[in-house]
């Protein structure tokens, strides 16, 4: 398999503009659609007294896009929708997302997707070098 066909997947990323920084004082959400990523998805299982829970775990790899910064850079910007960045809290969607997502219907949206749908709990820049194809690695639930 050519490591090119792995990243063949599209993705909506929700950013987060925290409510601090937004000048609103309402948390903001900007959309983008990646369409060279790789969406991975395992189930993990954790057992807790008697009990056993099984989740889902996602993993999303974005190759290098020179839209890409940092949070601190990217609040920062007046024209946010040319640029994307990565945080805790924000959102990744499997697909496309069609609709305009604001504080009032982000969470019917991101239910609405429901499995093709996660929450950013970690994700590492890489330095794009000896042959890095990944930019950003995510994982979420």
């Amino acid at each position: 398999m050519i490591l090119e066909n792995i990243y063949n997947q599209t993705v909506t990323i929700l950013n987060k503009l925290r409510r601090d920084d937004s000048g609103t004082g309402v948390d903001e959400w900007k959309k983008t659609v990646i369409k060279d990523a790789a969406w991975y998805t395992r189930s993990v299982m954790t057992a807790g007294g008697s009990a056993a829970y099984i989740g889902t775990y996602h993993t999303i790899d974005i190759p290098y896009h020179e839209e890409y910064l940092d949070y601190n850079d990217w609040r920062e910007l007046s024209d946010k929708d040319s640029h994307f960045t990565i945080s805790s809290g924000d959102y990744v969607i499997l697909g496309e997302v069609l609709e305009d997502v604001n504080a009032n219907n982000i969470i019917s949206v991101t239910k609405k997707y429901g499995e093709r749908c996660c929450m950013v709990k970690n994700h590492r820049t890489l330095p794009q070098r000896f042959g890095a194809k990944v930019q950003v690695s995510i994982e979420g639930v």
